[in-house]
């Protein structure tokens, strides 16, 4: 059995790659803070498994805790990890605390288990705004680009060990999303939307690579000729 968890399953990116999971055989644990019906009837269609674990990320929770309220078949190391979720709102500290702090224990803690099996793979999707500096922007996109930042760091690390665990840094396409709308709201910025289509980005993360999706500098320049 393959089995994947995955934070922000309800939203626009997490969604599409619990679908792009369940098609690839993976059963699937979402950790969030609301049910994802819908994605459990797919995977019954597809004979997977899908169950949810309550994980609210302004408040941490350990991997042994969450491992110990999935549901028996989803209760082993995942073989792949995707860090999906994102908070548009709140203020300075609760941004810090659930777009930096809580991720990153949480990549922590897996990277640790994965480790000590031996393999495994994790995807941290990062936000284009979070290296741009937009106006109105400046808290949300603080506290997002210190994950980014930590997250290259911890690649790095992981890269230099003797163990096949890899974290792979994703920069996906704007597309349409709570998020968005913030980002839109708050910079007086539009941009172009795409689909959110994850299925080659999770190719990429089972590769092992270093980076997914939009790179650094193309993001900017995008935003330059927005």
């Amino acid at each position: 059995m393959t089995t994947a968890w995955l934070t922000g399953a309800t939203g626009a990116w997490g969604g599409a790659f619990a679908l792009a999971l369940l098609d690839s055989g993976y059963d699937v644990l979402t950790l969030g803070r609301r049910d994802t019906a819908a994605l459990a009837s797919q995977a019954d269609e597809l004979g997977r498994i899908c169950g949810i674990v309550e994980l609210d990320l302004s408040a941490s929770a350990s991997f042994a805790e969450l491992r110990a309220a999935a549901p028996e078949p989803l209760r082993r190391t995942p073989d792949v990890f995707i860090h999906a979720a994102v908070s548009p709102e709140g203020d300075r500290a609760a941004l810090v605390g659930a777009d930096y702090l809580a991720p990153a224990a949480l990549i922590d803690d897996v990277a640790r288990a994965m480790l000590e099996r031996g393999s495994g793979r994790m995807g941290v999707l990062v936000p284009q705004n979070a290296r741009l500096g937009m106006a109105g922007l400046g808290d949300l996109s603080s506290a997002q680009a210190a994950l980014w930042t930590w997250c290259e760091a911890k690649r790095d690390e992981l890269a230099h060990g003797d163990r096949d665990v890899t974290l792979t840094v994703v920069i996906p396409p704007r597309t349409a999303s709570a998020t968005q709308r913030v980002v839109a709201r708050q910079s007086g910025h539009s941009t172009r939307l795409s689909p959110a289509d994850a299925n080659g980005l999770l190719r990429t993360i089972l590769a092992g690579r270093r980076h997914a999706g939009r790179r650094p500098i193309l993001a900017a320049l995008a935003m330059v000729f927005r």
